[in-house]
């Protein structure tokens, strides 16, 4: 993982990748290697144009590139022909260097920096943009599909959508929908976070078939895993899962009974580090979580990863 630049600025966190240096890169200080690396910084460039640009002799462009490299500043982005010569274009590695003159460390067991890291990883084709894109899927309160029933759990969007929205804008349109309004708009061609389960999220139950862990209804309702072979069945327990589905993302956040929906959103609020701890980019993803009630008050305040 990147070494990470944070800077606040009227109340908001930002932060961008900074390549940390040694002491004994100090030597890179000098003027004329620091020159070089400022016309790689300002474009995608190569050593004759960076010579004729500073009124220096090639070869000498190329002993402070060698330095640049060698300290991982810049890499090769393309290669090129010119005038008979392969040209190597050079850009920076990352969008800021910082200078390390201290060995005084001081350790944590976990930084809040990896948390957004997962998070921001997680939900990247929603919030990577700066802006939320998709839509929020809510399975509606009144009576409906199949089973003709009414979810409970839908209001627990609002916790989810304050979480993300320390990571990102809105765009101008309403991204929360009810399952019965996507069915009757038939609006199935954008990424989606569906709450809730099959039972009373049409649009869950839609994605149930495909999970590798899933919820099962025929004789005990339950929530089986083809991964493990385990099933679960306490109310308490719930399925974060992010896969694709008609070459879109489905993430579900659902539990077997609106408590357990409530744990997957609690776990993937308050607990992102460990709920989502080995998500791959790319790669399907499954959890299994159940709630705890710590503090013996009869509400969830703690998760426990099962699968």
């Amino acid at each position: 993982m990147p070494e990470r630049l944070v800077k606040e600025d009227e109340g908001e966190l930002w932060m961008k990748d900074v390549k940390l240096l040694e002491k004994e890169d100090a030597d890179l200080v000098s003027d004329k290697t620091l020159q070089v690396f400022k016309e790689i910084i300002e474009e995608e460039t190569y050593p004759k144009r960076i010579a004729e640009k500073l009124d220096i002799h090639e070869q000498k462009i190329y002993y402070h590139i060698k330095k640049l490299k060698r300290a991982g500043l810049v890499e090769v982005s393309r290669e090129e022909r010119r005038g008979g010569a392969l040209c190597k274009f050079y850009r920076p590695v990352a969008g800021a260097l910082a200078f390390d003159i201290s060995e005084d460390w001081s350790r944590s067991r976990r930084s809040s920096l990896d948390v957004e890291s997962e998070v921001l990883g997680f939900f990247s084709e929603f919030i990577g943009s700066g802006t939320f894109s998709g839509s929020v899927v809510v399975g509606s309160p009144k009576e409906h599909g199949p089973f003709m029933t009414a979810a409970r759990d839908g209001h627990y969007a609002v916790q989810l959508g304050l979480y993300l929205g320390g990571f990102c804008g809105l765009e101008d349109r309403f991204v929360v929908k009810l399952d019965t309004e996507v069915k009757a708009e038939e609006a199935l061609d954008r990424d989606m976070i569906l709450i809730g389960g099959p039972i009373t999220n049409t649009v869950s139950r839609d994605l149930n078939e495909e999970l590798d862990v899933n919820f099962d209804w025929e004789r005990t309702w339950k929530i089986v895993s083809d991964i493990s072979g385990n099933s679960y069945s306490d109310e308490n327990i719930g399925l974060v899962a992010k896969v694709k589905h008609n070459d879109h993302v489905r993430i579900l956040l659902s539990g077997l009974d609106f408590e357990g929906t409530k744990t997957c959103i609690l776990g993937v609020t308050q607990q992102p580090g460990k709920v989502l701890d080995g998500y791959k980019p790319g790669e399907d993803f499954y959890r299994v979580i159940r709630g705890l009630d710590r503090d013996g008050d009869g509400k969830t305040d703690d998760i426990e990863i099962l699968e």
